[in-house]
């Protein structure tokens, strides 16, 4: 492959910190998981400290399941009774510690951790995407209502074009500024 070595780096090259960034289907998930091998049977890493995101909860639910086979399959390579084998085997037995999913759980499992230093109520919930958009309709109305009584004309222009956000808000706007 092209990129072998950036790959061996990713596996390999455990004191630093990198950014993977390739196209879809590239390996990046495959990559991914081998350094999680690499950092938790080097002992680097213990699965109650790892943190590995992604976007979707598909994504995450493959990214579990593709760590604990790589996890198992990596056991059988080591020597019995090795420092590395008892690293993976207490990774695989720990893995559920692991704080693996995707950056909204991640973010959500930190503010319900530490709620009052974030400034929440500690019983907040998050809200489903239907009720977020409703309220993001809600709340940017109210605002460019406040704030649009008299837009100058470029903005005024620029409100007529097509919009790229829901229509609720595009009305708002354009009711604000006529």
């Amino acid at each position: 492959l092209i990129d072998a070595s950036a790959r061996r780096r990713i596996a390999e090259d455990l004191d630093t910190t990198l950014v993977v960034e390739a196209a879809a289907g590239t390996g990046k998930t495959t990559a991914l998981v081998s350094r999680i091998v690499s950092l938790l049977r080097s002992g680097r890493a213990s699965a109650p400290s790892l943190v590995a995101t992604t976007f979707t909860e598909k994504a995450a639910g493959e990214l579990v399941v593709r760590t604990r086979e790589a996890l198992e399959r990596a056991v059988g390579d080591e020597a019995p009774g090795s420092e590395a084998r008892r690293a993976l085997e207490r990774a695989i037995a720990n893995l559920e510690t692991a704080r693996i999913g995707t950056i909204h759980g991640l973010a959500t499992d930190l503010l319900r951790e530490h709620p009052i230093e974030a400034g929440l109520d500690p019983s907040f919930r998050v809200l489903a995407e239907d009720e977020s958009a409703e309220l993001l309709d809600r709340v940017a109305s109210r605002w460019l209502e406040e704030r649009l009584h008299a837009p100058p004309p470029a903005l005024q222009r620029w409100l007529r074009r097509p919009p790229s956000w829901p229509d609720t808000l595009r009305t708002a706007l354009v009711k604000a500024v006529t």
